[in-house]
């Protein structure tokens, strides 16, 4: 069997910090902001919301790889 694939993949030039781009409705007098985000956040997009996730329930061990992998659902659904 081949060996599993990751879907997270690791950028080290990828440097700036996460920051979404907003656009106004073409209706006209809507004025609705619609959000767009990435479909595939950054290695360091997850890393630093993994660490907010982390300190947020009290810096305690064992749980990094569930912090990551809810980091990344929160960045590409963007509930954060």
């Amino acid at each position: 069997m081949p060996p599993r694939r990751s879907s997270i993949s690791f950028n080290p030039g990828a440097k700036a910090p996460f920051t979404p781009a907003v656009s106004r409705s073409e209706a006209k007098g809507s004025g609705t902001a619609v959000i767009q985000r990435p479909a595939h956040p950054t290695h360091q997009q997850i890393a630093e919301r993994a660490y907010q996730i982390y300190l947020k329930r009290g810096s305690g061990p064992g749980n990094a790889f569930s912090d990551w992998i809810e980091a990344e659902r929160q960045l590409k659904t963007g509930n954060l």
